[in-house]
């Protein structure tokens, strides 16, 4: 009798702790990047400007220079909550395009809590038996850890 009321329990636990989860790592659309002054700046990977792809971050969004052509992202989702619960860090996670099934890549700045440093990884493409990111996103992930241009 007590296992069944366990288990019982425990169906009903889980559904709802996979929910907490869910909404711990949610996204929130932002449209310009005003409170995040700290992130500001050209980035380029090992912060060799004269290398590319390259990341400018500013007040009205993401510009990315890849393969001599610039595309500006003025609506990004910050993922406020995307680390550990008690994460009281300096990273900082964006989710800078969307696709049908999520997002292609993942922005970390001041990834390994380095400060002006900028990862960007596969998220829900690129991945071992995934989907192939584009080869737009594909330079992105290549081209990291970016730095601040010196």
């Amino acid at each position: 009798m007590a296992t069944r009321r366990w288990s019982r329990v425990m169906t009903m636990l889980v559904p709802f702790a996979l929910m907490c989860l869910a909404g711990a790592a949610s996204a929130v659309e932002v449209s310009d990047l005003k409170g995040f002054e700290d992130l500001f700046g050209r980035y380029a990977p090992g912060g060799d400007c004269r290398r590319t792809p390259q990341v400018v971050v500013d007040v009205a969004g993401f510009t990315f220079e890849v393969d001599g052509r610039q595309e500006v992202v003025t609506n990004p989702e910050y993922a406020a909550a995307y680390g550990p619960h008690d994460y009281s860090g300096i990273s900082q996670w964006f989710f800078p395009f969307r696709i049908k099934d999520g997002y292609p890549v993942l922005m970390t700045f001041n990834h390994d809590e380095k400060k002006g440093v900028l990862a960007i990884d596969p998220q829900d493409q690129g991945y071992p038996g995934g989907p192939k990111l584009s080869a737009r996103h594909q330079a992105l992930v290549s081209g990291s850890p970016y730095a601040r241009c010196k």
